[in-house]
């Protein structure tokens, strides 16, 4: 499954009735977050998707789509589960919240296609139901690939809103005659990427670059009274720096990840417990401004719609391994160069952990590979 996101052009009636069917379906999500518990209370079990549909039939009302309501049952019974299934496990879980109006933002179509929710028409416009406006203008930058399943209409930050299409994609068989080469790549803190061939690629730190920026917004919000117009411009205006950050991110591990998912085969690459590492106090913010989970997603899916694999192999020692003679040399991390007292081999940390994860990958033989691309 893949999504494609597209800029809309509502005009003035469509943004009232796109904004007014946001702030319903939060309201009937809270609604339906207040049964379950009250329903709990009393019989000691949940209400589960099913139940919260009947339940709520036809409570739509003016704004909101019957379709939409289902969708808001199915994620409420979603993070429901979840936080049944980490209990189970003995994990910390969180109950699911109450949504105030800055952690609402999305309104889900669910049946894509002529005669049902949404769909793309012939005069170009996307097609939602009377309720949110009948014809929305949207800007198609890239066609669509793939099947449409489903769509979410998305206010950002920045105020405009924006259709995602999410569509299924196949994935294309390994070709027996691929003839590419296979890498090891280590990502870090200071170098984002290094390879086994010995290139590397610095962490723009987009965060810390705004970081300056970001305080004299925040500095004007807690100077401005609570509730204010001019305290919700100011937090809106935080809220675009933030959406700014993250797209200037997304795009910079787009091309990144699209450079090594066209030229190698099979790349290797640690299998990183990320979010224990951002537990640290002293590296949380730079592990998160450098994303190294979401690059690992991007590179995955990439790779596989160019025929390719992501393999991840174990981390332990990758990084204290001569990858010249196999002797282990310890070192801190502030120590950047790896020097073998055993055999004299002298390269960058990094490049050596990357060659070292490439020859584990290799020693792994990944028996995977003939069944078709996959993360493993």
């Amino acid at each position: 499954m893949r999504t494609f996101e597209y800029r809309l052009y509502p005009n003035k009636r469509q943004e009232h009735l796109l904004n007014t069917c946001l702030e319903q379906s939060r309201l009937l999500y809270n609604e339906m977050l207040e049964a379950v518990k009250a329903h709990y209370k009393e019989t000691g079990k949940f209400l589960w998707k099913y139940d919260l549909s009947r339940r709520f039939k036809g409570r739509g009302g003016k704004h909101v789509p019957q379709s939409t309501v289902q969708c808001l049952a199915a994620r409420l019974d979603n993070a429901l589960r979840r936080f049944c299934a980490r209990k189970a496990l003995g994990q910390k879980a969180g109950f699911p919240r109450f949504k105030p109006p800055t952690r609402w933002r999305s309104i889900q179509l669910r049946q894509w296609g002529k005669g049902r929710d949404v769909y793309l028409g012939d005069d170009g416009r996307l097609h939602v139901p009377k309720k949110l406006g009948r014809t929305i203008k949207i800007k198609l930058h890239r066609p669509l690939e793939g099947t449409p399943r489903t769509c979410y209409l998305v206010r950002r930050a920045d105020g405009h809103w924006y259709a995602l299409i999410v569509c299924d994609v196949p994935v294309p068989k390994p070709d027996p005659q691929d003839d590419r080469p296979d890498i090891g790549l280590d990502v870090g803190l200071i170098n984002f990427v290094a390879d086994s061939e010995g290139n590397t690629i610095q962490v723009p730190k987009f965060f810390r670059k705004t970081q300056r920026k970001l305080r004299i917004e925040q500095r004007k919000v807690s100077r401005r009274k609570k509730g204010s117009r001019r305290w919700q411009k100011a937090k809106q205006q935080v809220a675009k720096t933030h959406l700014k950050i993250a797209r200037q991110r997304r795009d910079w591990l787009h091309k990144i990840s699209k450079q090594y998912a066209d030229k190698f085969k099979r790349i290797f690459i640690e299998d990183l417990n990320v979010a224990g590492m951002a537990r640290s106090h002293h590296l949380s913010k730079s592990i998160y401004d450098a994303a190294w989970a979401e690059f690992f997603a991007l590179l995955s899916y990439k790779a596989e719609s160019a025929g390719g694999q992501v393999v991840k192999v174990p981390a332990r020692y990758t990084s204290q391994l001569c990858s010249n003679c196999g002797c282990i040399v310890a070192k801190s991390l502030s120590t950047r160069t790896h020097v073998c007292p055993h055999c004299g081999y002298i390269e960058d940390r990094d490049v050596n952990a990357a060659k070292n994860i490439l020859r584990l990958g290799h020693s792994l033989q990944d028996s995977t590979w003939a069944d078709g691309p996959s993360v493993s």
